[in-house]
């Protein structure tokens, strides 16, 4: 059985660097001084754990060079005070080609699956991930400053990986030590598929439509976790779209494309469930069926500034009042320059 601060003391977000569009970019782009600055804003957020995303691919290109990083990344998250949950695979985004990985398209840009269709849908193939998951385990899995290892981010049956999801993890059960297994699922329901092999379940509900729904949900979700009797963790929310999610729709409302966080914190607050708002860093959006319509998420501009004072404040709580940052409610520059130089390329 797991401790109790398993069960209600985690507050977290999403991370990536501002300026990574995937997995890929956090390690092929590197700063460790960028990612102690980042992390020092979380801790000033009131914030102790962060849902960093790690990089088969490029493990693949340079091992040594991915986990000198990734080391860096978890040293300075450390010295925060923050636990680090890494997810090791991911299921959403455009399929896994090299220039999808590289991509600073501004309008394409997004996230990339790893390791995509050829290898998941092909069982001969999926020994291929173990020596990446063997590496990571031997240097991680009594780590105590990794929360938990989340084996894979929203496999699912619609795109006929739940087999591979199933298969790594078995091989995650196998390597595991100390540090708690987990598996990032959409859906409380998913984690029924790997019950045997995982300690914490997980979903996300990212773009509820009223408080009523997601109040609804989370009532739901805590009598399965005393059920269960294991920690159930809100690992991806946003905030409230009364007019429904977005997903896949070309046109939202304006007032429905920029973060909202205090239109959700308080409930999720108020659930005592472990919870991971996405993200750290205000960003486009990173799924390929939300940048479209001009979605961007996070709470922390590059130089400190937040994008929403009342949103800090529902993170960081009424404590935080008499030391608020600055607020610059906008898309990040760097991305608005880059629409400017997509937009002059497409005119020559």
């Amino acid at each position: 059985m797991l401790a109790q601060e398993y069960f209600s003391d985690v507050r977290g977000a999403v991370y990536f660097p501002a300026r990574a569009y995937n997995a890929y970019q956090t390690y092929s782009r590197f700063s460790a001084q960028e990612c102690e600055r980042d992390f020092s804003y979380a801790r000033k957020a009131g914030l102790n754990a962060l849902r960093i995303f790690t990089n088969y691919e490029f493990w693949q290109e340079d091992g040594q060079a991915f986990f000198n990083r990734f080391e860096a990344l978890l040293t300075a998250a450390h010295g925060q005070g923050i636990r680090v949950m890494p997810v090791l695979f991911e299921d959403c985004g455009v399929e896994n080609t090299l220039e999808a990985r590289h991509s600073r398209d501004p309008e394409k840009a997004v996230c990339v699956r790893s390791p995509g269709a050829a290898v998941e849908q092909d069982p001969a193939r999926w020994p291929e991930v173990e020596p990446y998951m063997e590496a990571f385990f031997a240097r991680y899995k009594d780590d105590d400053r990794i929360l938990a290892i989340e084996i894979m981010n929203e496999p699912h049956w619609q795109r006929g990986n739940l087999p591979f999801a199933k298969y790594i993890a078995q091989v995650a059960a196998r390597l595991r030590g100390e540090v708690p297994l987990t598996m990032g699922c959409m859906h409380i329901e998913d984690n029924l598929c790997f019950a045997q092999e995982i300690d914490i379940y997980q979903f996300h509900h990212n773009f509820p439509t009223s408080e009523e729904e997601i109040t609804q949900l989370l009532k739901t979700v805590k009598a399965i976790q005393e059920v269960s009797r294991k920690p159930c963790w809100l690992t991806e929310w946003q905030r409230i779209r009364r007019l429904g999610p977005g997903w896949n729709q070309a046109d939202i409302p304006q007032e429905e494309k920029c973060p909202r966080l205090r239109s959700l914190a308080d409930i999720v607050k108020a659930s005592g469930l472990g919870n991971f708002f996405w993200c750290l860093m205000v960003k486009p959006a990173y799924l390929q069926t939300q940048r479209p319509n001009g979605t961007f998420n996070g709470l922390f501009q590059e130089d400190g500034s937040v994008y929403s004072r009342e949103d800090y404040l529902a993170i960081a709580g009424a404590d935080a009042a008499s030391d608020l940052p600055p607020e610059q409610p906008s898309m990040p520059r760097w991305f608005l320059e880059d629409q400017v130089r997509q937009g002059e390329k497409k005119k020559q």
